[in-house]
Order: structure tokens, then sequence, then C-alpha cells
């Protein structure tokens, strides 16, 4: 953890009390700015006075090389990201933080375990290079279940598995904050070995949780482990039940799982150094669009939360989660880490607007964002480890006119699903869609070991008539996940997307098709932020002339691969109860 004052020597730390009495010129001073004191709750109008990267004071009758006047604007802690997964925003670290300082995000806690699923601990070794010496702070949540589900299950297929004793050196570096997620529920529950093995090893450090719809005695239990977050609740009522065990609400507003409108009213003064807010999963064109942290802000702002309630939760409260004691707040000693903002036309329900983001103490000028470059990930192999499929390997044999199967719908804007049972007609000797009732075919290609696995399925709350999508994105295993109107046109993606190594495809029937390549693991790219929403917005756009109904199919594609997160799931292994942790056939059994 960190603590709020950290002087090199008494040198230094004499500076720092010669400034703070004004006996020293600052090297900068806001005057007549609306500070957010989140202490009190309340804007204090005042000089904020910063030097050596610090606030070093607030108040008047302080001198300074540089001055600027702040009247009209208010100045609010730097933006903290409770829980991001980097690798989903498909980018690199570097062009991450070319997207959201901007948005005023100045922090974030990573948990890298999408590429960690991919390449096992060169993954994580290579998440902490990769955001070292940044603009933006990158503290890292070493990933806790890596497969997501404990591997004797046999559930899923990663790249790497990851046990306690491949965790523990991580344990001492110095922007490592504890232990990621843990969605091993049931490996919890019932006292898995190496489960319980890594929860004691971080125990002195944060344990981040992920538990949807748990209650009753078995969120006492998992509570009871230490586990101290979670950003999975969908409900206000789930939330409050999970906060009054002692369990810290992260609101979610990312590319697919959208939350916030649910959790918000929870929201008040009293709650505010207890709730923070996250991304999770949040891709560029979303940001350029909507914002990142600052989006959620905006709704509750909307929603009439009070803006010193908003912008202590945005702030304050994941720094006092977290352990982070010398952010969060404007105060003398934090780090100069804020925002100077506005409300948009005199209003704050009409949101805010940013006018310089500072990052200690000085303001962020966009030349020192895209000037800087990601390590290498490893030796270069290829992403994608698999045979090419033919149009054959997508024929799920069926012996009736009729079966009666198990199918996988959809929720728009969450990662949770329903299961349906409904009958589908064969062809062939083979299940087919049916795409009057929007049932697609939904397959996993295990991508990591060449194996051979497949599984299939189908799915339903597309709309897809006239296309396919693959993608190598496929959480947490990431092996490829493609959807589709028909065998052939499934093929042509997969294919396609083994042509590219990975990324994110989407083909037409009438020929036409869009491409992301994502080189890094098959998960992230180095271009930059525009050039990569960009890109989505062409491949979106595609997906729509296919006749796709979703807002953000991919994401939501990609958590349909998920087995732990209710109901129905499907992985290279098949199909996957969630609620009852175990496979189950496509075609409904026999009662």
């Amino acid at each position: 953890m960190l603590d709020k004052t950290r002087y090199d020597d008494k040198l230094a730390l004499g500076r720092a009390i010669d400034l703070a009495r004004g006996l020293k010129p600052a090297d900068h001073i806001i005057r007549n700015v609306s500070i957010l004191d989140v202490f009190s709750g309340e804007f204090i109008l005042s000089d904020l006075v910063l030097a050596d990267g610090r606030i070093v004071a607030i108040g008047q009758g302080y001198h300074s090389k540089t001055e600027a006047d702040g009247t009209g604007q208010f100045a609010v802690p730097g933006f903290i990201d409770a829980h991001v997964h980097i690798e989903s925003s498909l980018m690199t670290p570097a062009r991450f933080q070319e997207a959201v300082l901007p948005t005023g995000t100045t922090t974030v806690l990573w948990d890298p375990h999408e590429i960690a699923n991919v390449k096992g601990s060169a993954g994580i070794e290579w998440a902490l290079a990769a955001s070292d010496k940044l603009l933006l702070d990158i503290f890292v949540m070493v990933p806790s279940c890596v497969p997501s589900t404990s591997p004797q299950f046999e559930l899923e297929s990663p790249g790497a598995e990851l046990y306690a004793a491949d965790l523990r050196k991580f344990r001492t570096h110095p922007r490592v904050l504890g232990l990621a997620e843990m969605m091993n529920v049931p490996g919890l529950l019932h006292k898995d070995s190496d489960v319980l093995q890594k929860l004691l090893d971080f125990q002195s450090m944060r344990l981040d949780g992920h538990c949807p719809g748990l209650s009753g005695k078995d969120l006492n239990a998992y509570a009871v482990a230490g586990i101290c977050t979670c950003h999975e609740s969908t409900t206000a009522a789930e939330a409050k039940e999970k906060m009054s065990k002692g369990i810290h609400t992260l609101i979610r507003e990312g590319s697919c799982a959208k939350d916030a409108h649910q959790l918000l009213p929870l929201l008040n003064a009293y709650t505010s150094a207890n709730i923070a807010f996250c991304s999770d999963d949040r891709n560029p064109l979303d940001i350029e669009e909507a914002g990142h942290i600052n989006c959620i802000i905006n709704m509750a702002l909307a929603m009439d939360i009070a803006p010193e309630v908003a912008f202590r939760s945005a702030s304050y409260a994941a720094a006092k989660i977290y352990g982070l004691a010398d952010r969060g707040a404007l105060a003398p000693a934090y780090l100069a880490d804020f925002n100077l903002i506005r409300p948009i036309k005199g209003l704050w329900k009409n949101g805010f607007a940013i006018d310089v983001v500072y990052k200690r103490g000085k303001a962020v000028e966009a030349d020192q964002l895209f000037k800087v470059f990601s390590p290498k990930l490893g030796a270069q192999t290829k992403n994608l480890n698999l045979d090419r499929p033919t149009p054959l390997s997508f024929k799920m044999p069926a012996s009736e006119p009729t079966h009666r199967v198990r199918i996988i719908d959809v929720i728009p804007h969450q990662i949770l699903t329903h299961v349906e049972k409904l009958e589908i007609q064969t062809f062939d000797s083979g299940l087919k869609e049916d795409l009057a009732r929007d049932i697609l075919k939904i397959c996993v290609f295990e991508r990591h070991h060449n194996t051979g696995r497949v599984g299939l399925g189908f799915v339903r709350g597309f709309g897809i008539r006239h296309g396919a999508i693959a993608t190598s994105i496929n959480h947490d295993a990431h092996n490829i996940i493609a959807v589709g109107s028909s065998d052939e046109l499934l093929n042509r993606a997969v294919n396609k997307l083994i042509d590219i190594d990975g990324g994110i495809v989407v083909v037409h029937e009438d020929g036409r098709f869009e491409t992301l390549a994502l080189p890094i693991g098959g998960l992230m790219t180095d271009d930059n932020p525009k050039a990569v929403a960009e890109s989505l917005r062409r491949l979106k756009a595609l997906t729509v002339a296919a006749g796709c109904v979703l807002d953000e199919p991919f994401l939501q594609l990609s958590f349909l691969a998920l087995p732990v997160i209710p109901s129905l799931k499907i992985t290279d292994r098949g199909l996957v109860d969630v609620d009852a942790f175990r496979k189950v056939s496509v075609i409904c059994e026999s009662v």
C-alpha cells in the first residue's frame, strides 16, 4: 500500500514544509478555483498550490513560478478505475493511456488475467513491464483464476494454468496491490486447496471478488475469506447485501455489462466512501464516444446525485478501498492528480466538461502520450495454433427429425444469460439454425495447443441473418468463438481470423468482410485509440448490415464462453450449466 507522504530525506521533507508555509515559491498556483474537499463533502473556493508533483497547500497568500486563473472552474481529484482489464480495450497500456487520461482517469487497477490466460506468468510479467513508467498510474492485481475454474473440472482450455506457487513472486512488486477477482466461487466455498493457498498468500493485501448472484450463507463464507470488493452486482438489492457483509461495491459501466443505472441509486453521502467506479471491459470506441469513468459520473449527475458525492466516489473511495493513501483527495501531501472541470451550461445535471487534466502537478499534453511504445511479448509465435476448419467442422449430428435443445439466451447489456429449451429441426442429419426464430449456431475452437477440440451449440439474441462474427477474444480462456447464420459463413469467418492470426472478423454473405488484427496474444494492438475505434466502427457497421441487433456484439459474444457467469455458457469442451457447474449436452436428455 502507498503512504500519503513519501519524502526521500530530511532535505525533501524540509522543502515541503517551507513550501507549505509560503517561505519558498511553489511551482504552480491555480487561483480562485472551487476545490472539492472529499473529507467534508463540499467545494471550497480557494487557491490550489502545487510543487514537486504534490499539493503543498490550499489557501491564499502564496507565490509561485507560474499561475493560472481558475475562476468558474472546479478542481476534483483524478478519477480511479477500480477494476479494468486493459486487454479488453484491445490496446496495450501505452495506447490505453492515450484513450483514458484525457477523460480524467489518472489511476487504474488492472487485472491482466486475459493475457495471463494466454501466456501464463510471462503474460503477467509483460503486463508489469508494459505498464511501467507511463504517465497513467497502473497498479496490478495478480490474476487469481487462470483458468477461471478449477482445472480438474475440465470446463475450459486456456493457454496456461497458474497455481499459488506461480503467483507468490509477484507479491513484492511495488505496483502489485493484491489478488484479482476470485471468480472460482465454488472452489472457495468447497475449500479447494490451491484456492485457499492463494487467499492465504495474499491475505495481507487486497482481495478482489467476483460473485454474481451470491447471497445468504454462501456470501458470508465468501466474505469471511477476506474478499473486499465485487463488481458483478446487477441489482441494487444484490449490491446492498454485499456491502452489508463488508464487500465494497464497484459500479461497472463497460461496453457490454452496464450496471450503473441499476446501482447508482445506492450512492449517497454516506456510501460514497465505500462505492467506487470501474469500467471492467470497455473498448476505445465507447471511450471516444461516451467516456471512461467520467461516463459513470455523468450518469450519476443526470440522476441528481450531488457532484460532491459522485466525484468523491470516483476518486476517494477507490483510493481508500485499495490503500492508495497518496491520492484520491485534494489536500497537502497528496499527489497533484486532478481535473479542472466545469458543469455544462452551468448545471451539473447536464454533465461536466474537462478543461485540463493534471498529472503530478503538470497539465497532460497529447504529445506526452503517443510517443510511448510497448515492450514485445516474448518470442514471436503464432497466436492461433489450430488446423483450418471446413464447413463440416460445424455440423452437429442428429438422429431425429426434430430435437429439443438447450439454447443460450443473450441478455443485452449483461454478461448473464438465460437458458431456453426449444424444438429445432434437423437437416441432412444435422441440427440446423433457425433464422426465423433468431436461433444461430455458436462455436468455440481451442486455439492454444492444437487439441482439435470444438464446442458447438445454439444462441439466441444476436439477430444475425446474413453473416458471421469470429474473434480470438473469448473470456477467459481466449480461444476462438464465432456465431453466424450458416455453417459456410462460420467457416469463412474462422478461416479469415486464422489468416490475420487473431483479432476480430465480420463477414457478410455478399462477400464483404472487415477485420481488426490483434497481434499481441490475439488480444491487443499497439495501434492508437482512434485507429482502433475506427476499425470497431467499420466492424459494427457490417454486423448491422448482417442483421445484428446488439449494441456491443463482440464483447457480448466473448463473454458467452465464461463458465463462471450464470446461466448457460459454451467453451471448447461444450455447453456448461454454470448454476450446476457441469457440462451438459446440446440435445436435452430424455425425461
